[in-house]
């Protein structure tokens, strides 16, 4: 899958998640914290569906952060390691450390959970592609669920779909919050 498709499906997945997950924690919030929340988590889940490709020097990770990517890319090959179930367990890990930090908890579980989010949008996208991803890495059996070329037909149709569904959701959004704010 494309850069722009792993954007569309990781924003997509925030959008959800966030509606599920992070906003009934924060319901109390006043309107600015709640704003500055989203648009954290959404950022994150962006940032995180760009992240398994880091094992690509020439992907929009790997030249944003090139001495990482060249790490990796050297170690790894594409859709491998980046690509796993390790790879999100990463994120659990990285999550647990949250007590220990000096900084703001909500901060940090809301930055590292949308990250993982994003990543986990990433593998299952490219679980639908002809090349597959090594889910379960070491292990170098591929997995893939469909047969989707990058930039083909297909892909195309999965990112229009996720741009459909994207304004489905806010125009859902955007009556229910015009419903509540005229019938209190």
């Amino acid at each position: 899958m494309t850069a722009a498709t792993h954007q569309r499906g990781g924003l997509l997945c925030g959008l959800i998640t966030h509606q599920l997950f992070i906003a009934p924690i924060y319901a109390e919030a006043n309107t600015f914290s709640k704003l500055f929340i989203i648009t954290l988590y959404c950022v994150a889940t962006t940032v995180g569906s760009l992240l398994p490709d880091i094992d690509m020097k020439s992907s929009q990770m790997g030249k944003l952060l090139p001495f990482i990517s060249k790490f990796i890319s050297t170690h790894f090959k594409h859709r491998t390691l980046t690509h796993s179930l390790l790879s999100i367990a990463f994120f659990f890990i990285l999550m647990s450390f949250a007590p220990l930090l000096n900084v703001g908890q909500d901060f940090y579980i809301i930055l590292t959970c949308g990250l993982m989010v994003g990543h986990i949008s990433h593998i299952v996208l490219d679980l639908f592609t002809h090349q597959g991803v090594c889910l379960f890495y070491p292990c170098k059996i591929k997995i893939k669920l469909a047969n989707f070329k990058t930039g083909a037909k297909g892909e195309r149709f999965v990112n229009s779909a996720l741009l459909v569904s994207m304004v489905l959701y806010f125009v859902y959004e955007t009556y229910t919050v015009m419903v509540y704010a005229f019938h209190p």
